[in-house]
């Protein structure tokens, strides 16, 4: 009897081998923090914050020649977040942190075309839309259903996308009385749509097209939804796709139109510019950027005017760090006053070796259009903040790394009283994080 269960086993193990693939591996992120600051400016007498954060997960992949599965567990925690103690120690949580992160299930559907259905990962171009937001610990995953076709040869990708998230409640009686989040726990995304075509024109640029239809639900209804159309242009460019040194290059240029959360009008547009040069065998990287989301000019009472909202949305898009470094200020539209904001960066990269990476970034954040702030005035283009960031990377093996950093904030004398702050104190963030990848198991 165990010489044929023996035998069993192996006919599986070699019959999974020969006609499939399946694969177990997992992620252990963990990431200390020491916050003053991170965030929002605060006053000299707050205190630093410590805590140290988790992410586990664990990752079933199989395939064959017909299809592809993905089933990703997902456990996020904070050290110590346990609130069910007794007198003798700690017995557990009385909520849950383990979630799916990804599942999902992909069919081939021609030569150069896929079908993927589920939650899964997304991310495109420079992830200012659409993003996986890895600095997350719980990162971001979408319940969709993905239509892809790359022909490599030719150099042309087409992605369609479409998803519709029904919501355990009706969302009546949200307060949007503290003013308008574009993505909120009172009534995120309901419908989650887009196109992307991408052509890569030589080996060194290519350029692409991206459409996005997302519906939010009105406050108090089951079937009104209020689409938020967003609709634009990314260019990257990388002259160092063979050769060693040379020029790189990404832009955006965005418009936003139809609704917003409120149901009111939309007229907005973001421009994203950075250019920059690696020399030194591809050691040294400099570049120099521009970030701007428009706002809405408090200064400009025309009726007209005030019926359109002039507010960039984001919608799921990457914030960390792109707008003004590691510290967070302005992530959401609420933070700088719904103004817009504008960003100049200067970014330094240097590759000791491919195990060690040293960068150093400044950005100089300032506000996109008139702020009024109950009696403060400040008028557009003014300096909210400067931020420094410095960046260690250190690579112990493909499956293990450490990172860590330290920022500095520096509000100006017009923010600090904007956010009510008669006596700034420092503004900093530290982490250091170590992710590693174990594989447990493999067919091939």
């Amino acid at each position: 009897m165990k010489t044929k269960i023996l035998l069993s086993i192996i006919a599986i193990s070699t019959f999974i081998s020969l006609n499939a693939q399946f694969e177990i591996d997992g992620q252990f992120r963990t990431r200390a923090q020491i916050l003053h600051g991170y965030k929002k400016p605060v006053s000299e007498k707050t205190d630093a914050a410590i805590h140290i954060g988790q992410r586990s997960r664990l990752n079933l992949k199989y395939q064959n020649d017909k299809i592809k599965t993905l089933l990703s567990i997902q456990d996020v925690r904070i050290w110590g977040d346990e609130n069910l103690v007794n007198a003798t120690g700690v017995k557990g949580k009385s909520f849950n942190t383990i979630d799916i992160y990804e599942a999902w299930v992909e069919f081939k559907t021609g030569a150069m075309s896929r079908l993927r259905i589920g939650r899964q990962e997304m991310k495109y171009d420079d992830q200012r839309h659409i993003s996986w937001r890895n600095w997350w610990n719980s990162g971001q995953s979408y319940d969709a259903v993905l239509f892809s076709y790359q022909n490599k040869q030719k150099g042309w990708q087409l992605d369609l996308s479409a998803s519709y998230n029904s919501k355990a409640e009706n969302l009546t009686g949200n307060n949007y009385s503290d003013g308008i989040e574009y993505f909120g726990k009172t009534n995120p995304i309901l419908t989650h749509n887009f196109i992307y075509l991408k052509k890569n024109m030589s080996s060194k640029w290519y350029l692409s097209l991206t459409g996005i239809a997302a519906g939010y639900q009105k406050e108090g209804t089951e079937n009104v939804i209020y689409l938020t159309y967003t609709e634009g242009l990314h260019l990257n460019y990388n002259m160092t796709k063979k050769s060693t040194d040379g020029i790189f290059a990404k832009a955006n240029l965005f418009i936003q139109n139809g609704k917003n959360i409120g149901g009111k009008d939309i007229s907005a547009n973001m421009i994203t510019a950075l250019i920059g040069y690696r020399a030194m065998d591809k050691k040294l990287d400099v570049s120099a950027g521009f970030e701007r989301l428009s706002g809405n000019d408090a200064y400009n009472t025309d009726t007209n005017y005030l019926k359109v909202d002039h507010t960039y949305n984001l919608l799921q898009g990457g914030r960390h760090p792109y707008y003004e470094g590691y510290m967070d200020w302005f992530v959401i539209p609420k933070s700088y006053f719904y103004a817009g904001i504008q960003t100049i960066s200067l970014n330094m990269a240097y590759k000791f070796n491919a195990k060690n990476i040293f960068k150093l970034s400044y950005n100089n954040v300032s506000n996109a259009n008139n702020i009024i702030n109950n009696t403060k005035k400040l008028n557009k283009g003014s300096t909210l903040g400067q931020f420094f960031d410095l960046t260690y990377i250190k690579s112990f093996d493909k499956n293990i790394k450490l990172q860590s950093g330290f920022s500095y904030g520096i509000a100006s004398d017009d923010f600090n009283t904007l956010k009510g702050i008669n006596k700034p104190g420092k503004n900093y963030f530290f982490y250091t994080m170590l992710t590693v990848k174990p594989k447990f198991f493999s067919s091939k």
